[in-house]
């Protein structure tokens, strides 16, 4: 499928880079998303249409904000890169998946089956794509850029699975076996424990502490995986909690040791879904979901404050009305004070907080199932207004949809 771009007049290129790049730090808020399948570019007053008639999904900002990558296709997934300043889109390839960029630079890394592979791209052009290693099941940056976490598939052999492993991968490793090495080894299948597989893995602020998610085959994944956290230096693992296969549910608060997560098993979004916030390294996190409710997202304000998007706990309903839908609440971890900071309309419900740090802005997704518009507000949830009318919803699984797939924010600091 031939992809059509929209070419912008002159005047146009030059106002995206005045108002994205010229501005004081701080001031200038920029977002991709998805409207009717299509990628949109959103700063302060402007928005911008960056695709016609194509199926677009999951925005991704590079680290300095001048490139967004994306995938177009249902079956088959294009891996795609804009650049905002010279207005030009480069297909990077044909079928990929699990684009990440560097925390670094402006390399952009994907898998393409179990073969990790890199490209460097600049304002006019993408460089050749180079293989990183094989045997990739799943991979992170490391912090510094220098290369990747990356966490093997296991195998099923007539005496069991086989345990997962990590390896650090350099960038340069260019499929030479002998610069990777192997950094941890999970624990193998027992009645606790049992992995084939991990998710992404996320450093905490001082880069002590890795977290990630070890996933069993599909099915059981569906409703039931393990939040792990290891140390960095490999000495010290620990099996968190249970909880369920999606990246967004665990995140490390900005400026501490502190693991904030949703706890719960079931694929049910609206059954035994709990906040914790694990202090490392404390014993037992506490919950901090009242009783009769369900935390459905949640973002960092900063190191005592998470704004979650609750709603009641009940029984599925196969039909949707009589499901019940989130608002957003302000939540102090330090002396458990909660308060609900919005209320939607009735059939509408205030989905995937973000708070950005660079714009001290509280962002969100107001939605009654077929329509989305994005929020935000001051961090209390004063000066609510709309901000962006009309976006994607993208497919629900049980109530759980991932909005990561139709909004991306550019914040350098978070």
């Amino acid at each position: 499928m031939k992809v059509i771009i929209i070419f912008f007049s002159i005047f146009i290129s030059i106002l995206i880079c005045k108002v994205g790049f010229a501005e004081p730090e701080g001031q200038k808020l920029q977002a991709a998303f998805i409207r009717s399948d299509d990628l949109w570019f959103k700063t302060d007053d402007l928005e911008m249409q960056l695709t016609k008639n194509q199926k677009v999904s999951a925005p991704k900002w590079s680290s300095d904000g001048k490139f967004i990558a994306y995938s177009i296709g249902e079956q088959q997934h294009e891996i795609w890169v804009y650049s905002l300043e010279s207005n030009k889109h480069f297909r990077i390839y044909p079928d990929g998946e699990n684009y990440q960029w560097s925390p670094e630079k402006n390399q952009l890394a994907f898998k393409v089956g179990g073969v990790l592979n890199i490209t460097k791209v600049s304002r006019d052009n993408v460089e050749a794509i180079k293989n990183v290693s094989l045997g990739v099941g799943n991979y992170s940056w490391l912090p510094d850029g220098s290369g990747f976490l990356v966490s093997s598939t296991s195998q099923l052999l007539p005496t069991g699975w086989t345990s997962v492993k990590l390896f650090l991968v350099p960038a340069d490793a260019n499929m030479n076996r002998n610069k990777i090495k192997h950094f941890y080894t999970l624990p193998p299948e027992s009645p606790s424990f049992f992995a084939i597989g991990t998710s992404i893995f996320k450093w905490s602020n001082d880069t002590k502490w890795i977290s990630f998610i070890a996933n069993p085959t599909a099915s059981w994944s569906a409703d039931s995986n393990t939040l792990c956290v290891l140390s960095s230096d490999a000495k010290r693992f620990q099996k968190l909690d249970k909880t369920l296969h999606y990246q967004e549910w665990f995140q490390w608060a900005p400026g501490k040791d502190s693991l904030a997560y949703i706890e719960g098993e079931g694929r049910i979004a609206i059954q035994n879904k709990h906040l914790k916030v694990k202090d490392f390294p404390a014993l037992k996190p506490p919950s901090f979901t009242p009783k009769g409710f369900v935390d459905r997202d949640f973002t960092w304000v900063n190191d005592r404050f998470i704004i979650v998007s609750r709603s009641k706990e009940s029984e599925w309903s196969n039909d949707p009305v009589k499901r019940p839908l989130p608002a957003l609440y302000h939540v102090n971890i330090q002396n458990n004070e909660q308060r609900q900071i919005t209320n939607p309309p009735k059939k509408s419900g205030d989905f995937g907080p973000y708070f950005l740090k660079q714009n001290k802005k509280l962002t969100w997704i107001r939605s009654d199932g077929e329509h989305g518009d994005v929020w935000n507000s001051n961090p209390d949830g004063s000066d609510a207004k709309v901000l962006i009318k009309n976006i994607n919803t993208g497919s629900a699984y049980y109530e759980r949809r991932s909005w990561s797939l139709v909004v991306a924010w550019y914040d350098p600091h978070h």
